[in-house]
C-alpha cells in the first residue's frame, strides 16, 4: 500500500495567514486606525477614527466623494503629520475643527468661510502690497504660540481622487508611525510653550511704547484725512449756486485745549429734517390732547350750526308776503 499524502494546509500556511495584515476594525460606523506614537515604545498607540464624510448639503458631489472625516486628533497635529500618515495618497486640502463644535457640523460651511476669506485676501492683496511698500520701517517679527487642538478634535481631508479615499478606507492594519517633528525655537511645546506664553503676555516697556507711538501716528493720519474730506465738502455749492455754510462744534481735547470741529451740509440738513419730523410726531401724542381736539371740533361745529340757523331765520323775516 502507498503512503498517505500530507494535507495541503500545513503549519507554515497557518503562520503565513496569521502574519497577513487584517482589515481595520469597525466601530460605530468608523474605521479604527491605530498609530504608534513613540518609536522606542511601540505599545504606546493612538487610535484614530476615520470614515467617508457624509453630508446632505447641496454641494459638489466630486468633492463630497473625496472627503475623509478623521476624529480624535492629537493636540499637536499639523498638516505634515496627516500627509505623512497617508503617504502615497494625494491630499488637496485639510480643514480642522475643534471638539467644541458638534461632530455633525456641516463641513461645507467651514469651506464657504475659508473660500470667502480667500476672496477677501485676494481683493486686498494689491492694497496690502502697496501699504507694505510705503512702510518706511519694518515691524519686528512677532513670535506666536503654536496652535494646539482640544481633545477629540476632528479634520476633513480632501484627497486628489476618489481612488485615494477608497484605498485609505480599505487599507490593512499595518504599523503606522506618527511623524516625529523637531520642536523649533520659535514654536516650542511642553513646558517651554508655557514660558513663551508668559513672555508674550508681558511685553517690555520699549515694545509697548513703540506700539503706542505707531498707533497714534496712524490715528492722527486718519483724523487729518477725515478733516480734509470735510473741508472739501464744505466748499461745494448746492444746485442753486450757493455755498452751503455749516456751523462748527467745539470739542475739548485730552490736553484741555479747545478744538473747533465741523459738520457737513448733509449732516446739518439731516439733523434739521429729523427735528421737524420729531416735532410732528409729538402732535396728538397724549390722550388728553386728542380729547381736547375732539371737544374743540364739536364746539366749532355747533357754533357754525347756530350761525347758519340765525341766517335762515333772518332771511325768512325779510321775505315779503305775496299772495298773488
Amino acid at each position: 500500500m502507498g503512503k498517505a499524502k500530507k494535507p495541503t494546509s500545513s503549519k507554515q500556511d497557518v503562520e503565513i495567514q496569521e502574519k497577513t495584515p487584517k482589515q481595520l476594525e469597525d466601530f460605530q460606523g468608523f474605521k479604527v486606525l491605530p498609530v504608534i506614537m513613540d518609536e522606542n515604545n511601540k505599545s504606546v498607540r493612538h487610535y484614530f477614527y476615520i470614515r467617508k464624510h457624509e453630508s446632505k448639503s447641496l454641494v459638489d458631489e466630486d468633492i463630497k466623494d473625496r472627503t475623509l472625516f478623521m476624529l480624535n486628533l492629537p493636540a499637536d497635529t499639523t498638516d505634515r503629520h496627516i500627509k505623512k500618515l497617508f503617504k502615497g495618497h494625494g491630499i488637496d486640502q485639510i480643514t480642522y475643527s475643534d471638539s467644541g463644535s458638534s461632530v455633525s457640523e456641516d463641513y461645507w460651511k467651514i469651506q464657504a468661510k475659508q473660500q470667502q476669506q480667500q476672496l477677501d485676501d485676494a481683493a486686498n492683496k494689491k492694497k496690502k502690497k502697496h501699504q507694505k511698500q510705503q512702510q518706511e520701517e519694518k515691524e519686528p517679527e512677532v513670535r506666536e504660540l503654536r496652535k494646539l487642538f482640544t481633545s477629540g478634535s476632528s479634520a476633513h481631508i480632501v484627497f486628489s481622487t476618489n481612488d485615494d479615499l477608497t484605498q485609505v478606507l480599505s487599507m490593512r492594519r499595518v504599523e503606522k508611525k506618527w511623524a516625529r517633528e523637531d520642536e523649533s525655537v520659535d514654536q516650542p511645546l511642553g513646558f517651554e510653550r508655557y514660558i513663551l506664553a508668559y513672555d508674550l503676555s508681558r511685553p517690555s516697556a520699549e515694545d509697548l511704547q513703540q506700539e503706542v507711538d505707531s498707533f497714534m501716528m496712524k490715528f492722527k493720519a486718519d483724523e487729518y484725512q477725515k478733516e480734509r474730506e470735510k473741508l472739501e465738502r464744505m466748499n461745494q455749492m448746492d444746485d442753486d449756486g450757493f455755498t452751503v455754510v455749516v456751523r462748527h462744534k467745539k470739542t475739548k481735547a485730552t490736553d484741555g485745549t479747545i478744538h473747533v470741529g465741523s459738520i457737513t451740509a448733509e449732516a446739518a440738513e439731516a439733523q434739521r429734517e429729523h427735528q421737524l419730523k420729531k416735532k410732528k410726531e409729538l402732535v396728538n401724542f397724549y390722550r388728553f390732547q386728542m380729547r381736547e381736539k375732539k371737544q374743540n371740533e364739536l364746539v366749532e361745529l355747533r357754533k357754525r350750526f347756530e350761525e347758519d340757523k340765525a341766517k335762515i331765520a333772518q332771511l325768512k323775516q325779510t321775505r315779503k308776503f305775496k299772495p298773488y
